[in-house]
């Protein structure tokens, strides 16, 4: 078994492992997050793969997806999950962007060593910026769904501060 294969499946492993830790009382809230944010992931993987921003040498599925179905499918819509059942509601912008930004930087900085040693995942017109960015958006536009299907208000505490 060569390395991106085994990386693969441990990520797999992990993905499945840390279902675990999903509340019992938020597992509506994490699975309409979860089917969201995987409608766009789709999307947006299949168009960065197509503009031929990305490539994935070695994937699953390599003769149906060109995009990486653990990435695109599973784990990424499993973070955005994670993300909207621990959001910070409650609190300063300043700690709502802290959030935001800790999920970003800790999906960014393995991928960026991934695309250096292995054969997962190509950057082709792309940079560790824009995978960054990107992110950014995404789980943004995920919160602002999710709040507005479960008809959240986020108004920050009096003693939210920075």
């Amino acid at each position: 078994m060569n390395m991106e294969h085994m990386i693969l499946y441990i990520v797999y492993a992990c993905t499945f492992i840390s279902l675990a830790y999903i509340p019992k009382n938020k597992w509506r809230e994490a699975s309409i997050a979860y089917f969201f944010q995987q409608c766009t992931t789709w999307f947006l993987g299949l168009l960065t793969v197509e503009l031929d921003l990305l490539e994935y040498p070695v994937r699953e599925f390599a003769n149906i997806n060109e995009t990486s179905f653990l990435f695109e499918f599973l784990f990424y819509p499993i973070v955005g999950s994670f993300f909207c059942i621990y959001y910070p509601r409650n609190k300063s912008m300043g700690k709502k962007i802290l959030y935001t930004s800790a999920f970003c930087t800790s999906l960014t900085i393995p991928e960026v060593i991934v695309e250096s040693y292995t054969n997962l995942i190509n950057y082709l017109k792309w940079e560790w910026y824009i995978t960054w960015l990107s992110l950014y958006i995404t789980l943004k536009i995920l919160w602002i769904f999710y709040k507005w299907f479960f008809q959240l208000n986020e108004k920050p505490s009096p003693k939210a501060r920075d």
